[in-house]
């Protein structure tokens, strides 16, 4: 089976997307979905041009450019509030469940 890709973006690509992605691949670990779904990071200054290589972007700063995926903001996973539905986009997005 073909991963479904993340990308994670954040202002510097270091602090939040880090912590996303991270909060994210154990949500997969623990819904046994790991194997497929691969979580990578980058800045926001980077996603433009990363874009086309994943599936779905999730991030926590503001972006105005289209972009060839789709986009959803996770700030619900650093405040810990508000994830599940969030989630379910996530996993709907991705066709996953």
């Amino acid at each position: 089976m073909i991963k479904k890709r993340i990308l994670v973006a954040c202002g510097t690509g270091v602090a939040t997307s880090v912590a996303v992605a991270r909060k994210l691949e154990n949500i997969f670990k623990e819904r046994g979905l790991a194997d497929m779904v691969e979580v990578s990071t980058c800045t926001v200054a980077e996603m433009e041009s990363k874009a086309s290589k994943y599936d779905l972007i999730v991030t926590t700063a503001h972006n105005s450019k289209p972009m060839p995926v789709k986009v959803i903001i996770g700030v619900a996973f650093l405040i810990g509030r508000g994830t599940e539905p969030v989630l379910q986009d996530i996993l709907d997005t991705l066709g996953l469940k």
